[in-house]
């Protein structure tokens, strides 16, 4: 404790009162002395001991304790220090600079760290936030432990001279190289197989060289190309499937690198469809035929071309021919000139009459194993000699029949491989569809059968072939389940899954692995017809790897979760399946530049006249602390100073009034009435 004595006073007035009377008092004193008053001293005495008897003044004893002096550690902890591989050394620094303060008498020492997030590091906000509750005269100083990368450099960094002297200590190595990949602009959405430009850049300080360029979608090499770095360039793409794409752009490694982490950039794009084109070809009217129209007319993205042949060629009758039909079969204008503008080819009870050519059915085979799709729905003569099936189209369809037609009344269910298949998976109730009266007896020699009816023979077959896909509906009785016969049945569910799996969209495969942010981390899921699936390999932005064991949820469906403690783009990878997703921003700005950069928090130390440190990649090289006086030089060659205030903190007062009040205030008067009687004399 430290014993100290000052002069207090304890005022008689309310402040504001004393303001207006002293402001009157100096407004009448100057009025006297432009006039030439005979007795200014005595007059500026009295008006001075009448505010000293107002004002009360006491001698106050004070019982004073110093007060600690704080100095500010604050490390950076961020992404680009763990992937520049510095965050370890920072954190060595940190601990040894702390302990060198901490031998200082008089000092404390305060450690903070700071982390990155979606703006980059903010360090001069910790800084103000970690020193908020302290009085400024008790601020000796502070270190900046970090590789420079500060997304919050202040714009006046002369406001922040009473935080004392701020000294950045660097660590890493400012000539050290790195190439990076930067996104110049990149499409959010795309049609479907139709070109999509991305524009980038490959950042190589001081290297102009060629650089090799791979773009992947979904962990699917698209395209390769050779760039010049430091200059932009262009690459047209195209989105494979309908819904969300993760484009990732990558750059072969550098002569000199920190990290490999920013030498890739990626965007999420939407690829939509121009418009899915169905032609749908029913064969002779039946109840059935509108639920397929029903269900196509519905889609906004669906183009439909529906043609039913209401009279076969054949037939002999008296019927006007211009009441036969509204308009002839255009079948060279849909299977010649055409055919390869349709998505999906429907055949629903069709028979062969004539009317369509052999190579026709050559034709649609064709497309088909060229990335179409074909479903066929089998009436009665499906199982005769004119049956679809005696064509060209044999060669890609997996079940044939045997020729016999059941009309016992069945129940549709689920096969073992259907319970699993996305298809099926998941339709409620299977034990209460209603029963079909129906079916063509038929036996697969391939595919997938999902759905099983009378006697357990195939009712619905999958299958692919080539690059598209094919159906086999062996009846064509849905329309029953549409009706609410015998309880109904999911067919709208059905059919419109069965569609969008024969047009390949991806929410339907069949082996299917996906990865999306969680609220508590990243969410796996797996789709598969296996009985079982091994683990997933997760890798992290940083290109730390880990693996995650999924748990089955329902039949064929495996999900997990794994922490997501990184900023930017994961990988999931099962098999030849890859999925992507982003935590944070994609290409987050901690990850953008990795290099020490001694320059960006130049400004703060030279305005707070603290210093810029180099310490070297693994930290070792730090300064000697020394105490310097407020205000004095807190900088040299190889030291940092923290500056010693003397603030104190007052544990005991006691005051002594100088005199009643009053007595000031008469003394003050006496001497006005001399001034006064001087000048009348």
């Amino acid at each position: 404790m430290i014993g100290a004595w000052r002069i207090g006073f304890d005022p008689a007035l309310p402040s504001a009162a004393l303001i207006a009377l002293g402001v009157l008092a100096l407004a009448s004193f100057g009025v006297y002395l432009w006039r030439r008053g005979g007795a200014p001293v005595l007059r500026g005495l009295g008006i001075a001991f009448v505010f000293l008897g107002l004002m009360q003044p006491q001698w106050v004893s004070e019982t004073r304790e110093p007060a600690e002096d704080i100095a500010l550690i604050v490390v950076d902890q961020s992404e680009s220090l763990g992937l520049a591989g510095r965050r370890d050394a920072a954190r060595a620094a940190a601990d040894a600079m702390a302990a060198a303060m901490a031998r200082e008498p008089g000092l404390e020492v305060r450690v903070r760290e700071t982390r990155g997030g979606a703006d980059g590091t903010m360090i001069t906000s910790v800084i103000e936030d970690a020193l908020s509750d302290v009085a400024r005269d008790r601020i000796g100083g502070v270190v900046v432990i970090t590789d420079g990368q500060a997304a919050d450099p202040p714009e006046e960094p002369g406001r922040l001279r009473e935080l004392g002297p701020a000294h950045i200590l660097i660590v890493g190595d400012p000539d050290r190289g790195d190439r990076r990949l930067e996104l110049v602009s990149a499409p959010t959405f795309g049609i479907v197989g139709e070109p999509m430009r991305i524009t980038a850049r490959v950042i190589d300080e001081g290297n102009n060289a060629s650089v090799r360029v791979r773009v992947s979608i979904d962990g699917v090499r698209v395209r390769e190309t050779v760039v010049r770095a430091n200059q932009e360039f262009s690459v047209d793409v195209q989105l494979p499937q309908r819904g969300r794409n993760m484009v990732v752009v990558e750059a072969d490694e550098g002569p000199r690198e920190i990290t490999l982490a920013n030498n890739r950039a990626a965007f999420a794009a939407n690829g939509v469809r121009d418009r899915l084109r169905v032609l749908l070809i029913t064969g002779e009217p039946h109840q059935g035929a509108r639920v397929w129209r029903n269900l196509l007319k519905s889609d906004p993205a669906v183009d439909l071309v529906h043609f039913s042949i209401l009279r076969p060629p054949d037939k002999q009758d008296f019927t006007p021919l211009s009441e036969l039909a509204l308009i002839p079969f255009p079948t060279e204008e849909l299977f010649e000139r055409r055919l390869n503008e349709f998505d999906l080819i429907i055949f629903d009870r069709y028979r062969q009459r004539g009317i369509l050519q052999a190579y026709y059915f050559a034709s649609i085979a064709r497309r088909v194993e060229q990335g179409g799709a074909l479903l066929i729905t089998a009436g009665e003569a499906e199982a005769g000699l004119d049956g679809i099936h005696r064509t060209a189209l044999a060669g890609i369809l997996p079940a044939q029949p045997t020729g016999a037609v059941t009309t016992t009344p069945y129940r549709p269910a689920p096969t073992a491989l259907g319970r699993r298949h996305p298809v099926v998976r998941g339709l409620p109730s299977p034990e209460r569809w209603g029963r079909w009266t129906m079916q063509v007896q038929a036996q697969a020699s391939g595919g997938q059968t999902v759905l099983q009816g009378a006697n357990g023979a195939p009712l619905l077959v999958l299958d692919r072939a080539g690059q598209g896909r094919v159906a086999q509906l062996w009846s064509d009785q849905p329309w029953l389940w549409a009706r609410g016969y015998d309880g109904g049945g999911p067919h709208g569910e059905l059919l419109r899954r069965l569609a969008h799996w024969l047009m390949q969209e991806p929410e339907l495969e069949d082996e299917r692995l996906t990865l999306e942010p969680g609220p508590r981390g990243l969410e796996i899921e797996r789709s598969t017809l296996a009985a079982a699936v091994g683990d997933i390999e997760l890798i992290a932005p940083s290109g730390e790897r880990s693996t995650v064991a999924l748990g089955e949820n329902a039949p064929g469906l495996f999900s997990g979760e794994a922490p997501a403690s990184e900023q930017g783009l994961y990988e999931a990878r099962s098999g030849n399946l890859r999925a992507f997703a982003a935590v944070g921003p994609l290409n987050p700005r901690e990850a953008a530049a990795l290099a020490a950069n001694p320059d960006i928090l130049r400004p703060f130390a030279n305005a707070t006249g603290g210093s810029v440190v180099l310490t070297g990649e693994d930290g070792r090289r730090l300064p000697e602390i020394r105490r310097v006086d407020r205000g004095a030089n807190a900088r040299g060659n190889d030291w940092i100073g923290i500056e010693r205030n003397g603030a104190y903190v007052v544990r005991a007062a006691r005051a002594s009034p100088l005199g009643p009040g009053w007595l000031w205030a008469l003394v003050g008067m006496a001497l006005l009435m001399i001034g006064w009687r001087r000048e009348s004399a």
